[in-house]
């Protein structure tokens, strides 16, 4: 059975009288809304409790008005406080300074900046001890963050050099939030997610809801869990094959890929290095590492965003 027949069995028995052939077909495309309009303000298991109105929202319009996910009131006074976003304030300035920051011949940031910005300790990574050299194809957030500059606009490369342009420095001249908030989207819209984590599904898996994973670390995030514990509301809710198949054999590995996918670019990369997660290492080597990786919200996290509607 179709979704159009799964959509008129349901209509049929929530409205008997539209079979009794006694209404308008105004009278039926009434209830019809009606009924499409109920559907969509309905909570669904599949999306933890959220509606599919609710979801099309954090999928389309994340921040919008009267939406689930909002930024925080008082967010104004801790964007300061966001890894990624001081990083980023500490490079343009240093730009800016320079007037014009030559890059290494093979057009990457000097050793000089990438030890300031790594010198910070701001963003830490697994396995980050045993890194040994300083410079941008080693410190994981540094091409991202230059590539940021580049892509907005904020700066442009010329003669193998950055320099700020006029739309770098009328955003530097501006509010905090503002750079935050385009910081906040470039990761979310622009950035490619393959970056992250190579795979061959076009960088979708930890991209895609993104901020329904936000919400979701809102709701569980007080207390530790795996990041396989969100991986999988992520599968149930955008990956209806996978979930299947995870429902007929739980002992599978279909998702296996999915999970470390998620894990990384949703957890190590984007959510740590913007602060709003304390991420925990186990060693159990019994178990995939996914499973090893456990999450809990950071509290920066609630300074930034918020949870409306009773979620």
């Amino acid at each position: 059975m179709g979704a159009a027949d799964d959509f008129m069995t349901s209509f049929f028995k929530e409205y008997p009288q539209a079979q009794s052939g006694k209404l308008s077909m105004e009278e039926l495309n009434a209830l019809m809304t009606e009924y499409q309009r109920k559907i969509n303000s309905s909570p669904l298991a599949d999306f933890d409790g959220l509606s599919p109105e609710d979801m099309a929202g954090l999928l389309h319009a994340p921040f919008a008005p009267g939406g689930v996910l909002q930024f925080s009131k008082e967010m104004d006074d801790y964007v300061d406080q966001v890894p990624i976003f001081k990083l980023s304030e500490l490079l343009i300035n240093e730009i800016r300074n320079s007037d014009t920051l030559k890059l290494t011949t093979k057009g990457n940031l000097p050793v000089r900046v990438c030890e300031l910005l790594y010198n910070q300790q701001l963003i830490k990574w697994e396995y980050m001890e045993f890194n040994k050299k300083i410079q941008e194809d080693e410190v994981p957030y540094l091409w991202p963050l230059k590539q940021y500059l580049l892509d907005e606009g904020i700066v442009k490369k010329r003669n193998n050099a950055l320099s700020l342009t006029k739309h770098g420095e009328k955003l530097m001249g501006g509010h905090k939030t503002v750079r935050f908030i385009t910081l906040l989207t470039y990761f979310t819209s622009r950035f490619h997610w393959g970056n992250f984590y190579g795979l061959q599904d076009g960088g979708k898996w930890g991209n895609l809801g993104w901020a329904y994973s936000l919400v979701l670390l809102s709701k569980y995030g007080s207390r530790s869990n795996t990041a396989v514990f969100y991986s999988f509301k992520l599968i149930r809710a955008f990956e209806k094959e996978l979930w299947d198949v995870h429902q007929k054999d739980m002992t599978t590995k279909a998702c296996d890929n999915h999970h470390r996918a998620y894990t990384v670019r949703f957890f190590e990369c984007f959510a740590n290095w913007f602060g709003l997660v304390s991420i925990e290492h186990t060693r159990d080597y019994r178990v995939p590492l996914s499973h090893q990786v456990k999450i809990t919200k950071s509290s920066l996290f609630d300074h930034l965003f918020e949870v409306i509607k009773g979620y």
